[in-house]
């Protein structure tokens, strides 16, 4: 047997489970910022940190049986049009869009964390509807935490369900304890409910 079934056998015996855990693949489009340091894009060091911060993301995922599948898009950014916007000709219906940056403009991370996520959006106003599912990472105010927890809104359905307010202070906090014990390696349910998601394989 192969060291990774192994693992897998393992935990599903440490918490309950008598057959190992169907893989969910996630499908993502990685978009570098084009337009970062003046249309320079991001530096070697920004594009290392990120995929750092993937293949930490990754293994801390595959403890709920969450794989990634990770396509670059290239030549992507931010156009200022009263908000910040990803040209639509970078962005895929059937993958979650993961927008990376130096820094965020203030109208997508308001609270300067580092991350934003979003599902699809009705019309508003003078704005037509919006049908993907996006992340946005600030390489310089995330933290090694910021993009797990972005994903965990995607995986939970919080983007399906575009809470907000106090619904969104809950769903952060549930989420950070959700990852905390995944960090220890129990697979968490509340993640595989993407499992039908139109981003999954």
């Amino acid at each position: 047997m192969r060291r990774r079934g192994f693992i897998a056998l393992g935990l599903n015996a440490a918490f309950g489970r008598d057959t190992p855990l169907s893989p969910i693949v996630v499908k993502v489009n990685v978009m570098y910022d084009q337009g970062a340091h003046g249309g320079k894009g991001l530096t070697p060091a920004e594009v290392a940190l990120f995929r750092s911060n993937q293949q930490r993301t990754s293994l801390e995922y595959a403890a709920s049986g969450i794989q990634f599948d990770l396509l670059w898009t290239e030549g992507a950014y931010l156009r200022q049009q009263g908000h910040s916007v990803v040209p639509e000709k970078f962005l895929i219906m059937d993958r979650i869009n993961l927008f990376v940056t130096e820094t965020l403009s203030y109208d997508v991370d308001r609270h300067r964390t580092g991350g934003s996520s979003m599902g699809p959006q009705p019309q508003s106003g003078i704005y037509p509807a919006d049908p993907y599912f996006k992340t946005f990472l600030g390489l310089r105010e995330a933290s090694a935490k910021t993009l797990a927890h972005e994903y965990a809104h995607h995986f939970t359905l919080d983007t399906s369900r575009n809470v907000a307010g106090a619904a969104n202070l809950w769903a952060d906090l549930r989420n950070d304890y959700w990852l905390w014990r995944q960090r220890s390696s129990a697979p968490i349910d509340a993640f595989r409910a993407c499992a039908k998601s139109i981003w999954t394989k």
